[in-house]
């Protein structure tokens, strides 16, 4: 539970963006001598960085007891800090702060509990082998194709010049993406002209993609990270594909899985790796057309 019990004690949120459009409903009950008496609050659309009661002190000998806070961030396009906090009118103790995504939320409830909502309500959860996973990645790194500890690192001849070459990839919402990272293998490139790293949808909708690296030198065994021409926001959990394509007279053969057997598996919708459109040179498809399936899952990575 929270209590207010004085007539310094309230609770405030403190939001850290402009542009947001933050809502929040609080339901509380007062308890007077034995004389119950419910209340709530509503207070819409704050839309600066600023501070903000939401439950006021109650009145002298009252005890107030909080049993819901509900903070929903409206904003379609914004995200911000929310923090909410308890002061007594001289300390200020923080309860419970996140990073509030468009359209998702934040509930406490009688319990006692704080619980996040994506947009489409799903409440998040830990995954503890799952992020124990991914924490393998290089310093840095956000998601991966493979687990980095899990990749055979074998020597994979996934591209063809010209060709965009996709990955699944599973991501948060609300994760920042500001990099796209591939490993060539024992082949680096030779004669390169044009390369692309870039971030399409499950529907092979382009997100966001690098500047075209065009001749920029590729040796064997070593990493090449490339920035996003702007940072891109996760807007939902689910899968991804990162995207790669290159044109040389010799493209680098990649760091990923051992060939698969056959590839029916991962060709089952949605298919997981494969190639994609052909005939590329200066940029990249919008959509990507129907993905090949193919044997060869490749590490990729997203910082």
């Amino acid at each position: 539970m929270l209590l207010l019990t004085s007539t310094s004690d309230k609770l405030q949120l403190v939001t850290g963006a402009s542009g947001a459009s933050v809502d929040v409903h609080c339901s509380y009950v007062d308890n007077a001598s034995g004389t119950i008496t419910p209340g709530r609050l509503n207070v819409v659309n704050i839309s600066t960085a600023t501070t903000t009661d939401i439950v006021a002190s109650p009145g002298a000998s009252t005890q107030r007891n909080v049993k819901g806070i509900y903070i929903t961030n409206t904003s379609g396009t914004t995200q911000t800090q929310v923090t909410v906090v308890h002061t007594d009118g001289t300390n200020v103790a923080d309860l419970f702060g996140v990073l509030l995504m468009p359209g998702e939320n934040i509930v406490y409830g009688e319990d006692g509990e704080w619980k996040h909502h994506d947009p489409q309500g799903a409440e998040y959860t830990s995954s503890m082998p799952n992020d124990y996973l991914y924490a393998t990645g290089i310093t840095g790194t956000i998601a991966e194709t493979i687990p980095r500890i899990l990749c055979t690192e074998a020597n994979l001849s996934a591209l063809t010049s010209g060709t965009l070459n996709l990955v699944a990839i599973y991501l948060k919402a609300g994760q920042q993406i500001n990099n796209i990272s591939f490993f060539a293998a024992t082949t680096g490139s030779g004669t390169p002209t044009n390369g692309f790293f870039a971030l399409y949808d499950i529907n092979r909708n382009l997100l966001a993609q690098t500047a075209n690296f065009t001749s920029e030198a590729w040796v064997a065994n070593t990493i090449k990270t490339k920035a996003l021409t702007a940072t891109y926001t996760v807007p939902s959990t689910g899968l991804y594909y990162v995207g790669i394509m290159i044109t040389a007279t010799t493209v680098p053969t990649l760091k990923g899985m051992t060939a698969k057997t056959s590839g029916t598996l991962s060709g089952v919708a949605p298919i997981l790796h494969g190639n994609s459109t052909t005939g590329l040179t200066t940029s990249l498809p919008n959509p990507a057309a129907s993905i090949s399936s193919s044997v060869n899952p490749t590490w990729a990575a997203v910082s």
